[in-house]
């Protein structure tokens, strides 16, 4: 049928989807143009036509996809629990459970950018930085509302972020989800006791 072949029109967006994948795979330098195109099955030339701004430009599209997705996940799991506990083992344990569907091959998709072209590039180097502010205020602001304490809610949500990202690491090294079930232990215990603290 004519309506399942890829239009031309979204080949911009077949383009961000498909570096996305090999950044998770193969990281950033790991990646070439040329890779991104024929995973993409998007039509010869139109890369720069695209991004004009090379591969920088379509790096920071990765990114603000990355972190639109995600943020869409806290908000699911957000919308899908009662306490702030839960909250954190649904949104960690999707994270888990993607890695391990993957056969641990695909980690963060942004992670790559950061270590291997920051601080090199401003553009990068912005652009990362906005999407982790971004991906742990929405955390915050969803723990605030499962009864977090506001002086303690960033402070959750960061520590949500950074056990994340290495358990991605870990849990690829390792070939196991325990250091995502490691992670959802500690934090879920930490909820718990966060809003059952008394508010000064």
């Amino acid at each position: 049928m004519m309506s399942d072949m890829p239009r031309k029109s979204d080949s911009k967006e077949r383009m961000i989807a498909a570096a996305r994948r090999l950044f998770r795979e193969h990281g950033y330098l790991g990646t070439a143009l040329s890779d991104v195109v024929t995973e993409s099955a998007a039509p010869r030339g139109s890369m720069y036509f695209h991004f004009p701004g090379g591969k920088e430009e379509l790096a920071t599209e990765v990114t603000l996809l990355h972190a639109a997705d995600a943020i869409a996940k806290i908000n699911r799991a957000a919308a899908a629990s009662r306490t702030a506990a839960q909250l954190i083992a649904a949104f960690v344990g999707r994270e888990r459970d993607d890695i391990v569907s993957s056969n641990y091959r695909e980690g963060c998709a942004v992670a790559p950018i950061v270590i291997e072209s920051t601080p090199a590039s401003d553009q990068l180097s912005d652009a990362t930085r906005r999407a982790f502010q971004d991906l742990i205020t929405t955390l915050a602001a969803r723990l605030t509302e499962k009864n977090i304490p506001v002086s303690r809610a960033t402070q959750l949500a960061t520590n949500v972020w950074s056990s994340v990202e290495g358990a991605l690491i870990l849990s690829r090294v390792l070939r196991s989800p325990e250091p995502f079930d490691m992670a959802i232990a500690l934090l879920t215990a930490a909820a718990e006791a966060d809003a059952d603290a008394p508010i000064s």
